[in-house]
């Protein structure tokens, strides 16, 4: 029996509290309880709690000892709300109707400290009129806004550096770009790169990388002036986004704060980094309003700057304009140059500098566009680099090499015997599968390794050693002979220089033009034909043009020399013409 006095009960017939069994089925359910991520509260049909599982002593503070046998208005149930409990309690009681659950609602209940939790829950009703019992599993509202907080934050801001990300800048120039649209204005991006960043996270480590990037992003912040967002995009790449009638000028004067800004080194690791960046600015016009071209514009516009050697910025105009949209129609044609047949192979002489006897020739990519005709070669192969098309245009030229020469050793009308020299740019050294594309070449043109010569330039050798070293020591177990070009040109040092398997070093043009003009210049040319002859590398000078400068290159003790004084780049067949005896044993 039980009488209800106010807003509680009071019992008649039982005791005080009750405590369910220690051992037993209900031992049992409290650990499966207890393995939920949600609290679980369970009372008798008196409001008297039976069960209270470790998640609702972690949202509640009171232990399972303190409450269970306790009458939940006694702790959880505050005050204002006792009766409405009551109310229900009696009604189930009177009710006796089993199973039921009601839908989810909100509600306030007390922590052990006397502040508020505001839990969302479900109650169910199980059991008959005499053994009743109403529970339900309840969660933390607070805990779960703040879950929803914390993955909305982590969706849009950046988790290293703190600053929004790419979506939510994306989101942000969206919503610029469509109010531009419905009012006069202007929305301009800017790009910043760091330069030459790889090299300094590879050099001094991941951590002092991050080190670095957390302190770009705090002078970018400290930079600003108007900017709408200032965003890490990904690596080492940033975004800034500005809005307004003045927000290209807004744009460049907040480029040039930030690269005074940056000029001041920065604290990483043990010791002191210094860096610079290159900028890219666009802005919308009548052309250009969609997020795509616009950001594609700054992008274009950073690359520029970084051509120039970084530490600048670059503005998008109608020029760099053209520049693109011819770039981009390169691209495009050059994809369909290798199906097409419109690339060709040029070979020029390499011709020995005593006796002037021919011993080999150096291939020469020609594209024969079938409507601008000749495409100049530094229109179409930096273009061909930074795209990727090098990798199957490079393999297209060494196969087209090693059979040409393998047709003309085997033609006894004429026609070189010697060696093929082959150019592998920066973007081959660096791809994975170059040692076998070499190696089934020759196997498939039955051409001997020492007849071919790869060409590699200082710059491309410089720019990762110690895989490039691999790279050559991998090919130099392939057999075939390895040239560094444009020698003169790169920053390489000679400890580096000593390390590579090389066999031969060619002279650039640019010093070659120097003979027979200027004496610093034969100096130089004879400084480096010693350097060459003390690391056992034979010397090919390149860009010979008069007999003053061959006659130079004989007094230096150069090996071999190549150029228009001999002949020009030219088609298979007119090689032949110009030597019809055999070039080379």
């Amino acid at each position: 029996m039980r009488e209800r006095v106010g807003n509680t009960f009071r019992d008649v017939d039982r005791r005080a509290r009750r405590t369910p069994p220690a051992d037993g089925p209900g031992s049992r359910i409290e650990q499966v309880l207890d393995m939920s991520r949600d609290a679980f509260v369970e009372t008798d049909a008196d409001g008297v709690l039976t069960q209270w599982n470790r998640q609702s002593e972690v949202l509640f503070g009171w232990s399972r000892d303190e409450v269970l046998g306790r009458p939940i208005t006694e702790f959880l149930i505050p005050e204002r709300h006792h009766g409405a409990v009551l109310d229900e309690l009696e009604s189930a009681g009177r009710s006796g109707l089993a199973p039921a659950r009601t839908r989810p609602r909100r509600l306030d209940l007390l922590h052990r400290e006397g502040y508020e939790v505001q839990v969302l829950g479900s109650a169910y009703i199980v059991g008959t009129a005499d053994d009743l019992r109403i529970g339900g599993f309840l969660y933390d509202q607070d805990e779960d806004k703040a879950a929803e907080e914390a993955l909305a934050h982590a969706y849009l801001y950046d988790s290293l550096t703190g600053l929004p990300n790419r979506t939510l800048f994306t989101y942000r120039l969206a919503y610029a770009l469509a109010k531009g649209k419905s009012a006069p204005g202007c929305v301009a991006v800017l790009v910043l790169d760091l330069d030459r960043f790889k090299a300094i996270n590879d050099g001094l480590g991941h951590e002092v990388g991050d080190e670095l990037l957390v302190a770009v992003a705090g002078r970018l912040e400290a930079a600003d002036g108007t900017a709408e967002v200032i965003a890490r995009l990904s690596g080492d790449e940033f975004l800034v986004l500005f809005d307004g009638d003045e927000a290209e000028k807004d744009a460049v004067d907040y480029a040039r704060r930030v690269l005074q800004a940056l000029r001041a080194p920065i604290a990483a690791g043990d010791g002191e980094v210094f860096i610079t960046a290159s900028i890219g600015v666009a802005c919308t016009s009548a052309r250009v309003s969609e997020a795509t071209p616009l950001l594609s514009n700054a992008d274009a516009a950073m690359y520029q700057a970084k051509k120039r050697g970084g530490g600048t910025v670059e503005v998008f105009g109608e020029v760099m304009r053209m520049r693109v949209l011819d770039r981009m129609h390169t691209e495009h044609s050059l994809h369909r140059a290798l199906e097409r047949r419109e690339l060709r192979l040029f070979y020029q002489p390499v011709v020995e500098i005593h006796g002037a006897r021919a011993v080999g020739v150096e291939a020469l990519l020609r594209w024969e566009h079938p409507e601008q005709g000749l495409v100049a070669p530094n229109r179409f192969i930096p273009v061909a680099e930074e795209s990727g098309l090098i990798i199957p245009i490079g393999a297209w030229v060494l196969h087209e090499a090693c059979r040409q020469l393998c047709m003309w050793r085997a033609d006894r009308f004429g026609g070189p015997r010697g060696a093929v020299e082959v150019n592998l740019s920066a973007r081959q050294i660096d791809d994975p599968e170059i040692i076998s594309t070499v190696a089934r070449i020759l196997d498939d043109t039955g051409l001997p390794p020492a007849n071919l010569t790869l060409e590699i330039t200082e710059s491309a050798l410089m720019n990762d050693a110690a895989s490039a070293l691999r790279v050559l020591q991998a090919l130099k177990d392939l057999g075939v002979t390895l040239a560094i070009d444009d020698f003169g040109t790169g920053y390489s040092s000679l400890s580096h220089l000593q390390r590579f398997p090389l066999d031969i070093l060619k002279i650039d043009k640019s010093f070659v033009d120097e003979l027979g003009v200027d004496r610093g210049g034969a100096e130089i040319v004879a400084a480096v034909v010693k350097l060459a002859h003390a690391l056992g590398l034979q010397v090919i000078a390149e860009g010979v043009e008069t007999e003053r400068q061959l006659e130079a290159l004989v007094r230096l003790d150069c090996d071999f020399a190549q150029g228009y004084l001999f002949s020009r780049p030219v088609p298979a067949h007119e090689l032949v013409e110009k030597f019809p005896l055999p070039l080379g044993a």
